[in-house]
């Protein structure tokens, strides 16, 4: 069984283990460019599957340059 005391990103410690700031603002900077970009994936999927983001659609290069040349 795994240490339920470690995120399954890798060592850094479980938010329930001790909240308080400095705590997670440490295990921010242990955290690796893999992880914060897994949590984020993991924060994001989370975010979409609740509604509390709404899946955006892509813009057309028409679309895009149409914005720039509307701005004085």
């Amino acid at each position: 069984m795994a240490d339920e005391s470690f995120s399954s990103l890798g060592p850094l410690p479980h938010p329930s283990e001790n909240p308080d700031a400095e705590t997670l603002f440490q295990a921010s900077l242990m955290a690796t460019p893999t992880q914060r970009i897994a949590w984020l994936e993991e924060a994001l999927q989370l975010a979409y599957a609740t509604g509390a983001l709404k899946p955006r659609r892509v813009m057309t290069k028409e679309e895009w340059d149409a914005m720039g040349s509307s701005n004085p």
